[in-house]
């Protein structure tokens, strides 16, 4: 039980960074360690399992599809899911109250989270040749070109929404590299902000982004999972300077839009330092958790 909670409470906190820009629902995964995981949960949904499940009344062979369900790792993607779509829900409002009234704490504080997690991300890469620190600097470039997008002016129809919910569900997964960033810069986060406060009122463009967003949930696992498999190092270099690359994109947006009196930076630096300890709380806790649960060898 108390395992379950804390998946929930995870997702919880995945859907809540996934709703502000520049804030990366994929980087919470890692650093509470169920981004692999979560990789290899969603890649289990594939042709194969469709495939077994259409022709189950006609085949009735169970065995094939129980093994496909068995690597969906169902209930902890369902509870995972429930704990996003109830920060989507009910964050929604949260966020958008908090970005008008205290837009600059809330920005300050997920960067401090942002700047800790890049540490996390550097203890899990083991070798730290030449060569796996160039794709470091690749991967600091694209963040930083990121950054420097600037936002569409456009009018959603079904299948640009569509189209927003394949690349911002690649951005989710993808550590340093935010989601609703995504949307922001292809003109659509307000529209799907308010879309998500008004879902009765705007179902097709709900489902529509739902099905984007199953789609490049599919895609994009399976490159990562690959990736991961043959070049785990580099791949985490990558993702190290994407993370750092792409802060430019929530301190320009503090920059822009907060004031800087000297008591209000101060508020802002220990929103920062708090959001930073609360990364290396969960790190703490997360390998405590693992000591605790490894066997105990016998003298």
């Amino acid at each position: 039980m108390k395992n379950r909670i804390l998946i929930y409470l995870k997702g919880f906190l995945m859907g809540i960074c996934d709703i502000i820009p520049g804030v990366s629902g994929g980087t919470i995964a890692f650093i509470t360690g169920i981004y692999v995981r979560l990789i290899n949960a969603v890649k289990g949904f594939s042709l194969k399992l469709f495939y077994d499940i259409l022709a189950y009344p006609v085949t009735r062979k169970s065995d094939s599809l129980k093994e496909d369900i068995r690597r969906l790792d169902l209930g902890f993607l369902i509870i995972l899911l429930v704990g996003i779509a109830s920060a989507f829900l009910v964050g929604a409002r949260v966020i958008k109250f908090l970005m008008e009234e205290y837009f600059a704490y809330t920005i300050t504080f997920f960067i401090g989270l942002i700047l800790a997690s890049s540490k996390t991300i550097f203890e899990h890469i083991e070798d730290h040749s030449v060569k796996n620190i160039m794709f470091c600097v690749l991967g600091f470039a694209l963040g930083v070109i990121s950054s420097m997008l600037v936002p569409l002016e456009v009018t959603p129809s079904l299948g640009y929404v569509f189209l927003g919910g394949f690349c911002a569900i690649n951005a989710m997964f993808l550590p340093g590299i935010s989601g609703a960033y995504i949307l922001l810069i292809m003109g659509l986060y307000e529209f799907m902000v308010d879309v998500l406060n008004d879902i009765r009122n705007n179902i097709s463009f709900f489902l529509v982004f739902a099905a984007g967003a199953s789609l490049g949930a599919f895609t994009i696992s399976r490159i990562i999972s690959f990736l991961f498999k043959k070049y785990r190092c580099r791949t985490l270099y990558v993702l190290l300077g994407l993370v750092i690359g792409a802060l430019g994109t929530p301190v320009k947006m503090v920059i822009e839009r907060a004031a800087f009196q000297v008591s209000n930076v101060l508020i802002m630096v220990f929103w920062c330092l708090l959001g930073g300890s609360l990364v290396f709380i969960l790190g703490r806790y997360k390998k405590i958790h693992e000591r605790k649960s490894q066997p105990v060898k016998e003298e």
